[in-house]
C-alpha cells in the first residue's frame, strides 16, 4: 500500500453548493485524518466544531488561500500547504475546495510538476477525485448567457479573458465525479437533459444527482482509481474524435464529428462561424486553414462562445530530424498521415441536442476549398482574405457578440 495521502478536489461555480458537498465529505471521511485547503474559511467556520477535531480549531488542519492568488501564484500556495500538510504525517486525505473561477486542471497538473521546496507534490500525495458541483437550477442561464469572468467580477486578473461558459465547460469536462446540485428545484425533464449533456462532455464521470448536499457515502469510494494508477481523464469530444465506442448507444445521438483533409478556406469559415449552430451546445477539436498551411488551429465552442487558438505546427512542416522517436508516438502519426497532406486534418466533435447533421456537414463541406482553389500552388493560398491572421499567439473570441462587421486584418 502507499503512504502517500489522497487529494480529493471540490470545484463548481459560484452558488453550485461546493461547501456544502466539502462539509458533507469531511462527516464520511476521518474527520480528525482529514486536512482542508479553501478559498473562503467563511463558508466554514459556522460548522468547524462539529467535524470533531481541535485541529480545525487551531487552524492546523485548515488552510485558507489569499483572495490575492493569481492563477500562478495559486498553483504555488496550493503546492506549499499540501507538501506542509502531508510531512505533518497526520492526514489520510486532504480536501481542497477551489475558488469559482479555478479550472480544475490548474490544480491537477501540481501533480505533474516539478518539485517545490524540494519535493515533488506526486512524490507525497495522490490526487483521487476531480469532484465538480453542478447548479441544476441555474446551470444553462449561466452557461448560456455569452458573459466573461471579469464581467461577474471573478477574473483572476487583467489578462483573464475566459467566459462564463468556457469555464463551466472546463470544469465539467475534467472531472471524475460530477455532483447534480438542487435537483428537487427543477423538474425531471429539466434534470435528464442536463444529465443528458453531462454525459455527453464526460462520459467517464461517475455522475449523480443530489438535493441540499446528499450524497451516496460510498460513491468516492467505488470510483477510486487503483491504487498506484494515474488518474487519467478524457473528455467526451476526444471520445468522438478516437472513435472510442461509448456506452449508452442511444444517447450518441446528439454527437456529431465531422473529417476532412481538405482545408477550410479561412474567410468562408470565419463567416460560418459568425453563424447559428442551432441545436449545437459544445464542439472542439483541431483544423487548419489554407492561408496559414503550417499552423495547427484548435477550435473550441462551449454555450454562445467560441474561441480559435494557434496551436503550432503540424507534423508535415517540422523537419523529420525534430519528429517524434518512441514508435507509438510514429505509429500514431502514421494513421492519420495522407500522402497529399500529411497530418494535416480536420478534426471537429459537435455535441448538443437534435443537431441536424446533414445541414452541418454542408455547411462545413462549403467552408472547404474548390477543386480549383486546392490546384492553385499553396503560395496563392496565402493570398486568401483571412481574418484568422494576428500578430500574437492568444486566444481569440468571437460570437461573443454578433458583429456583421470583419475586424480589420493585416496587409
Amino acid at each position: 500500500m502507499s503512504n502517500k495521502v489522497s487529494v480529493i478536489v471540490v470545484s463548481g461555480f459560484l452558488g453550485a453548493g461546493k461547501t456544502t458537498v466539502l462539509r458533507r465529505l469531511v462527516r464520511e471521511l476521518n474527520p480528525t485524518r482529514t486536512a482542508i485547503i479553501t478559498n473562503d474559511l467563511s463558508g466554514l467556520t459556522n460548522e468547524i466544531e462539529i467535524f470533531g477535531g481541535e485541529h480545525y480549531l487551531r487552524g492546523e488542519a485548515l488552510v485558507e488561500l489569499t483572495a490575492a492568488c493569481t492563477q500562478c501564484s495559486l498553483r504555488q500556495h496550493v503546492a506549499e500547504a499540501i507538501i506542509r500538510l502531508t510531512s505533518l504525517g497526520k492526514y489520510d486525505t486532504i480536501l481542497i475546495e477551489s475558488s469559482s473561477s479555478t479550472d480544475p486542471l490548474l490544480i491537477a497538473n501540481l501533480f505533474d510538476a516539478d518539485e517545490t521546496e524540494g519535493v515533488a507534490v506526486s512524490a507525497v500525495a495522490r490526487l483521487d477525485h476531480l469532484v465538480t458541483v453542478v447548479d441544476a437550477e441555474r446551470f444553462w442561464d449561466d452557461y448560456e448567457s455569452g458573459i466573461t469572468l471579469r464581467e461577474r467580477g471573478l477574473g483572476t486578473g487583467p489578462d483573464d479573458a475566459r467566459t462564463l461558459a468556457e469555464l463551466l465547460a472546463d470544469q465539467l469536462e475534467f472531472s471524475t465525479t460530477l455532483v447534480l446540485s438542487k435537483c428537487d428545484r427543477v423538474t425531471p425533464v429539466e434534470r435528464e437533459r442536463l444529465e443528458r449533456f453531462l454525459w455527453q462532455v464526460n462520459p467517464d464521470a461517475g455522475c449523480m444527482a443530489v438535493s441540499q448536499g446528499d450524497r451516496d457515502p460510498l460513491l468516492l469510494e467505488t470510483t477510486r482509481p487503483h491504487e498506484g494508477a494515474a488518474l487519467e481523464i478524457t473528455p467526451g469530444w476526444m471520445h468522438a474524435l478516437s472513435g472510442t465506442s461509448l456506452p449508452e448507444g442511444d444517447r450518441e445521438t446528439g454527437t456529431f464529428v465531422y473529417r476532412a483533409k481538405r482545408p477550410f478556406h479561412p474567410f468562408r469559415f470565419w463567416l460560418l462561424m459568425q453563424e447559428e449552430w442551432l441545436g449545437v451546445l459544445r464542439s472542439k477539436g483541431y483544423f487548419w486553414v489554407a492561408s496559414q498551411p503550417k499552423t495547427c488551429y484548435m477550435w473550441s465552442q462551449a454555450g454562445t462562445n467560441c474561441l480559435y487558438e494557434r496551436l503550432g505546427r503540424w507534423w508535415v512542416a517540422i523537419p523529420d530530424r525534430h519528429w517524434p522517436k518512441g514508435e507509438g508516438a510514429l505509429d500514431e502519426l502514421r494513421k492519420v498521415w495522407d500522402l497529399e497532406f500529411g497530418d494535416r486534418r480536420i478534426e471537429l466533435a459537435f455535441m448538443g441536442e437534435e443537431i441536424d447533421r446533414v445541414d452541418l456537414k454542408r455547411r462545413l463541406d462549403a467552408c472547404l476549398l474548390t477543386r480549383a482553389e486546392l490546384a492553385l500552388d499553396e503560395e496563392l493560398w496565402c493570398a486568401f482574405r483571412d481574418p484568422f491572421k494576428k500578430p500574437t499567439w492568444e486566444k481569440r473570441h468571437i460570437r461573443a457578440e454578433r458583429h456583421d462587421l470583419l475586424p480589420e486584418e493585416e496587409s
